[in-house]
């Protein structure tokens, strides 16, 4: 049985400093949103709008002891065949008069979130609503010291010192996009990069480095954090600039993978950005907001009632009972509302305690993987002090001085890709999707970290087999001079997986090995166990016609009898 997924599929915060005409402006551009989803006038007066069948409007407004505006809530229910859809739109402002602040308005807060709760037999891909845009382009939403806006802001080489200000600003929570103008005419890149930074809004800011010497002063202002022309790097908070090692925390985007329209670059960093926005908290404005007049729509009907009651004499009893009656046909819709938002509260939280499990789990195999990796740079660094002094009492402690440090692990799966070439004795004829796919993942950079030493095992591997080694790669890994350890390795798949999956296991490899460029491929690493849990399928052909280790899948997991 599968566990319950997040219904949270999106969530943005956004904030205007000035909030004095937030909530009208909030309510007009989400008024506009509802017309153009539903191409008719829909109302959004306080209270509940049953829009068709199937959807439902929920509209609610909070007051100021003084009697003003002081929030705002839509919320659109779709109780689809699929899943059932809940887009809400949030707004509260805290300044301006009664609000105890100071003189003057102070700022709005807006938040959208999208959850999706997926029927069963259903596969749904959620996307961000259109209304994040439509508030983007209506607000004016500042992150920080950032104007947050649908394209990217012209940077050119006398503004790359405020820019710099903006990526080390403390009081920044979302990711900035630093893209570079590509040096030739690439229709692909200026598309890709529109279509991209729309799609980002409300999410991260980003800057255009729109010519060379833009480019030329950034570098010389954050050499450890450039970005060549055609690049896109996307920077988290708290940037250092002066420190080498925060350089491989942003994530960076080649030329090369931007151009090619098959690639999905672009995208990728649209949905990392997005997933750090739906990850974010919610500002204190937002989350400990409450509507304390619930029963304000039950008053106002009983109060149109009221008014309803016609002035002469006439039948009382029959009046009442028409009053009593409107009044059940309320109850009985709350009551139904209430029993419907019951069931969606008990799968968030059964999904929150499965996210909850998922991160304890997550935490213990991070200590293992750490002590580790710990203990492996100790030996390392050990073996290293002993070699030094070694060749120093020969007298040649100058082969002991490096002089270019070797590249650390890579950022993410896209460096990974491009440096492939290192390897010596390893072939990666694997298909670059689905690794690059991994990119996506809030887990990118660790599992390319250990994609890597995984690799780096295969090759030290393909080195000793040469040199002599006697046995396969699962006795290597028994060896003290592997890096992997035996328990993440797997030779053979199940009879059951393989009857009924194994062409999954037919994967790519060089004709000079296989003819019809294809070989199945049963032995694989294990880059985790959660998640996407990634594996490494390879063939081991040192004693063959490559002489090499053949990798031909870098992914998630292949579908096998455990698969949901």
């Amino acid at each position: 049985m599968s566990e319950p997924s997040n219904p949270l599929a999106h969530r943005t915060a956004l904030t205007v400093p000035d909030g004095s005409a937030t909530l009208p402006d909030v309510r007009r551009i989400t008024g506009t949103w509802l017309n153009e989803k539903f191409h008719r006038e829909i109302p959004i007066a306080s209270g509940l709008h049953h829009l068709d069948g199937k959807r439902l409007l929920l509209s609610q407004v909070a007051y100021r002891a003084d009697g003003t505006e002081r929030a705002m809530r839509l919320q659109l229910r779709e109780d689809l065949d699929e899943a059932t859809w809940r887009t809400t739109v949030t707004a509260v402002a805290d300044g301006g008069p009664g609000t105890g602040t100071g003189p003057g308005p102070g700022p709005a807060a807006v938040s959208v979130g999208l959850e999706c709760f997926v029927n069963p037999g259903y596969a749904v891909e959620p996307a961000r609503p259109r209304v994040v845009e439509l508030l983007v382009a209506g607000l004016r939403c500042q992150d920080g010291p950032v104007r947050l806006t649908l394209a990217p802001i012209p940077t050119a080489a006398q503004d790359i010192g405020a820019l710099i200000e903006v990526l080390c600003d403390p009081d920044r929570q979302r990711p900035v996009i630093v893209a570079a103008a590509p040096r030739h005419p690439e229709p692909v890149w200026w598309r890709g990069l529109d279509k991209a930074m729309r799609k980002a809004a409300g999410a991260a800011s980003s800057y255009l480095l729109d010519d060379t010497a833009a480019v030329d002063a950034f570098r010389q202002a954050a050499e450890h954090h450039r970005v060549a022309p055609g690049a896109v790097r996307t920077f988290l908070p708290e940037v250092d600039p002066a420190w080498p090692a925060d350089g491989p925390r942003h994530r960076y985007s080649t030329v090369a993978r931007l151009t090619d329209p098959r690639s999905g670059s672009w995208n990728n960093i649209v949905r990392i950005v997005q997933r750090m926005s739906t990850e974010a908290a919610l500002p204190a404005p937002l989350s400990t907001l409450v509507f304390p007049e619930e029963d304000q729509r039950r008053d106002d009907r009983r109060a149109a009632l009221d008014t309803r009651a016609v002035s002469n004499e006439v039948d009382g009893l029959r009046r009442k009972v028409a009053e009593l009656s409107a009044l059940l046909e309320i109850a009985d819709e709350e009551i139904t509302e209430l029993q419907n938002g019951e069931k969606l509260l008990q799968r968030t939280s059964a999904s929150l305690d499965s996210d909850l499990r998922a991160l304890r789990a997550r935490a213990d195999s991070d200590l293992e993987d750490h002590l580790q990796a710990l203990e492996e740079v100790e030996r390392a660094r050990a073996e290293a002090d002993m070699l030094r002094s070694r060749l120093a009492r020969q007298g040649r402690l100058e082969e002991t001085v490096i002089v270019d440090a070797p590249p650390g692990l890579p950022a993410g799966f896209e460096e990974l890709w491009d440096r492939c070439g290192e390897f010596e004795n390893i072939i990666v004829s694997a298909l670059p999707a689905p690794a690059l796919a991994l990119d996506e993942t809030d887990r990118a950079r660790v599992w390319a970290g250990k994609t890597w030493t995984a690799l780096r095992a295969l090759d030290r591997y393909g080195r000793d087999a040469r040199e002599g080694f006697k046995g396969g790669f699962y006795e290597h890994c028994q060896s003290e001079q592997s890096c992997w350890p035996v328990k993440k390795v797997t030779m053979v798949e199940s009879d059951t997986t393989m009857s009924q999956y194994g062409t999954e296991r037919h994967l790519p490899v060089p004709t000079q090995y296989a003819p019809s460029g294809r070989a199945e491929m049963q032995p694989h690493l294990k880059i985790d166990s959660k998640g996407e849990s990634p594996r490494i399928h390879f063939l081991d052909d040192t004693k063959g016609s490559t002489g090499k280790v053949i990798v031909g899948y870098i992914g998630k997991h292949l579908t096998n009898t455990r698969t949901n």
